[in-house]
């Protein structure tokens, strides 16, 4: 398990930007930071972290979730199927997707 991945799960949900410092936006933002790829069960616990409005993490966030590869598409969805934010839940089906069609 990467450092980052348990560090971020230790930090739990990202917060809403009313109730977000400068210096917890920071520390979120650079555990982000992930360079190699996720594992599936990784990405499983970081797909319940998403903000409900803190869109700058939140697309940081998603980037390295997609980290993780289509090649298991079926797991793929399963995965989508737990993020708790809505809107990113629909953004991964809708990237999903066109990556397909361009198969």
């Amino acid at each position: 398990m990467k450092e980052n991945v348990v560090k971020l799960v230790e930090l739990g949900k990202i917060p809403n930007d009313n109730d977000m410092s400068d210096e917890l936006f920071n520390q979120y933002d650079e555990l982000i930071q992930i360079d190699e790829p996720l594992t599936f069960e990784e990405a499983e616990l970081l797909i319940t972290l998403f903000s409900d409005d803190c869109d700058d993490l939140n697309w940081g966030l998603l980037h390295v979730i997609e980290s993780v590869g289509t090649h298991n598409i079926e797991r793929y969805r399963e995965l989508i199927s737990k993020c708790n934010n809505p809107e990113f839940k629909e953004t991964f089906e809708i990237r999903l997707n066109n990556s397909i069609e361009k198969k």
